[in-house]
């Protein structure tokens, strides 16, 4: 589990989103610090960020690096002591030219201590996908899959992109770990035997 939190830490400036009054907002902010299978981050009492955390405590996180592997990460937060601040910092001494001595006084740090996410791998022919889940949080059937529908026509194995469709007996199933999750097979599936899990990020 650590090398997930690792890799979006080595990433370090990533795309944060929160909901308000069903409105969505998106930033870029960094990941200061990963400690006991948790991230941890700082915010400024005065920005709307922070009012929206403490309105509705879970936060969205995207991030890609330069060979295209991409992370995703939904999760819980929660604000924590002081204490943390300090730790924060001495890991990111660039900090200290932002809100230099007493100036952190504005900052409150929080982290997130439980979600769900994934890494996507577009560098590799096909793509690869891994989902792994923290702090107490359980992985929940996401993506698209074959029901008892399938009559085995074979019509959503053309349809794929990257042909991971395969079959077992005279069933077919989805090979989830390289789906783009583009539903193209089940947009041409005429037997409902296609179906989409819930959506990415339900914590």
């Amino acid at each position: 589990m650590k090398k997930h939190l690792d890799f979006i830490r080595s990433i370090k400036s990533v795309a944060f989103a929160t909901a308000d009054n069903n409105q969505p907002f998106v930033r870029f902010a960094d990941v200061m610090l990963v400690e006991e299978d948790k991230l941890y981050f700082l915010v400024g009492r005065g920005k709307s960020f922070y009012r929206q955390l403490k309105k509705n405590p879970i936060l969205a996180l995207a991030g890609m690096d330069a060979t295209y592997k991409s992370i995703r990460i939904t999760g819980k937060v929660e604000f924590v002591d002081r204490e943390w601040i300090d730790r924060i910092f001495e890991a990111n001494p660039m900090m200290n030219d932002l809100y230099p001595n007493e100036k952190r006084d504005v900052l409150d740090a929080y982290c997130m201590t439980c979600g769900v996410g994934d890494i996507f791998d577009l560098s590799v022919v096909p793509p690869e996908r891994e989902r792994f889940a923290f702090g107490g949080a359980l992985l929940q059937p996401v993506g698209y899959h074959i029901n008892d529908n399938c009559i085995g026509c074979g019509v959503c194995v053309e349809r794929c992109p990257e042909k991971c469709i395969d079959q077992k007996g005279e069933k077919y199933y989805i090979q989830t770990e390289n789906c783009l999750e583009c539903g193209r097979c089940l947009e041409g599936c005429d037997y409902n035997a296609i179906e989409a899990a819930k959506v990415f990020g339900e914590v």
